[in-house]
């Protein structure tokens, strides 16, 4: 099984950093501002998953999706989760994933900011 293409039933979960705007300057992005933008991809139209399949995939992602603001607000959460991603490490894939555009049918958008100072009493 190849993991660096994206295939008509796959569920694709993007992390993207949000970046300060443009010094005006120097007309360069001043870095992360420590949010970032959740998006969830998949093709819905060509999918060979039935309809409950595709729920319980849908279901999975949403919690997997969850976990990041569980993690910023929740300081036992997140002790947990380091635990398990300690023994269970998984391995960044490089890939280009703009040739991949035209597959994704279906996104949505959740922006969370990592730079809060609540460390699990929101």
């Amino acid at each position: 099984m190849r993991f660096n293409q994206i295939n008509k039933n796959d569920f694709v979960i993007v992390l993207k950093p949000v970046m300060a705007d443009a010094d005006e300057e120097y007309e360069e992005s001043t870095g992360w501002t420590g949010e970032i933008q959740i998006q969830l991809f998949a093709d819905l139209s060509k999918s060979l998953l039935s309809k409950q399949e595709m729920t319980t995939m849908e279901q999975l992602c949403s919690l997997l999706v969850a976990t990041v603001p569980a993690l910023n607000e929740n300081a036992f959460i997140r002790y947990v989760i380091n635990e398990y991603a300690e023994v269970s490490p998984i391995e960044l894939e490089h890939m280009d994933i703009v040739e991949y555009q035209e597959k994704i049918t279906k996104g949505n958008v959740i922006q969370l900011k990592f730079d809060s100072d609540t460390e699990g009493n929101a």
